[in-house]
């Protein structure tokens, strides 16, 4: 016959499992990968975005992230320049098969001239990856409003932004730089890589806008998330509009909608 414990008792040989912890609570958001490094700054400032955004809540329920940090990857305008497109696929794909190995169930690479080899990626891989070039040309048709495509040399070279599925209706939308603003705003981009006050930036804009008869433009460059990101914490946002893809995938990592 089993005797009963008195209260506060515990009987020898028996063992209780522990009360749970009102404070340990199971991890409701996917874990995303994001690669990042290129540059170092604007994928740092992509992690504070996602923090920063996020609702007040515990922080066992905050979004859960990982960084991959690597900014000895080639320059990717000069890769595509070269043609030698290799090295570049081969730290992607490192970088990705990292992460998804690590438990990322989704993975962004933070960066637009990257996404020239995005594509190339085997299946298993290239089905976790979150295109920020998608996601520009849904925002594009979403507003349907003229933006100035704002970039680095490489991805207007390649054509990131103007080829795909779904490009056609997003490229109407798109202006593009002639040569000479697009070597300025490459120097302007490559100045905020080295450190430079991102929020400097706000009088090249001053310029270039009216200068194609537009009000609104697509941060289409990683460093241009520094630049966003810095023109809202001025409270300016309302006189420069953008389409920044790392804000809306923040925005969709901190609701756990990738």
């Amino acid at each position: 016959m089993t005797r009963l414990a008195a209260p506060g008792e515990q009987i020898a040989g028996e063992h209780t499992a522990p009360a749970a912890s009102p404070h340990l609570v199971r991890p409701s958001l996917p874990l995303v990968g994001i690669v990042g490094g290129m540059g170092p700054l604007a994928s740092t400032e992509l992690l504070r975005t996602v923090y920063r955004a996020a609702p007040a809540r515990p922080e066992q329920e905050a979004p859960r992230v990982l960084l991959w940090s690597d900014p000895a990857v080639v320059d990717r305008t000069e890769a595509i320049g070269s043609g030698d497109l290799e090295p570049l696929y081969r730290a992607v794909e490192k970088a990705v098969r990292g992460l998804v190995t690590a438990g990322a169930e989704r993975v962004v690479v933070a960066c637009i001239t990257a996404h020239r080899v995005l594509g190339d990626l085997p299946p298993d891989l290239l089905e976790s990856c979150v295109s920020l070039v998608d996601l520009v040309h849904r925002e594009l048709a979403r507003t349907a409003e003229p933006h100035l495509l704002l970039c680095t040399k490489g991805t207007a070279q390649a054509g990131i932004l103007t080829s795909g599925p779904e490009a056609d209706q997003a490229v109407r939308d798109l202006v593009m730089l002639r040569p000479d603003d697009q070597e300025a705003l490459h120097q302007e981009v490559y100045r905020i890589k080295c450190g430079g006050d991102p929020l400097r930036t706000v009088d090249f804009l001053r310029t270039i806008l009216p200068r194609y008869g537009v009000r609104a433009f697509v941060a289409a460059c990683t460093e241009l998330h520094l630049v966003t990101q810095a023109i809202a914490a001025s409270g300016r946002s309302d006189e420069f509009p953008a389409i920044d893809p790392l804000a809306v995938v923040a925005h969709r990592i901190k609701n756990g909608e990738l």
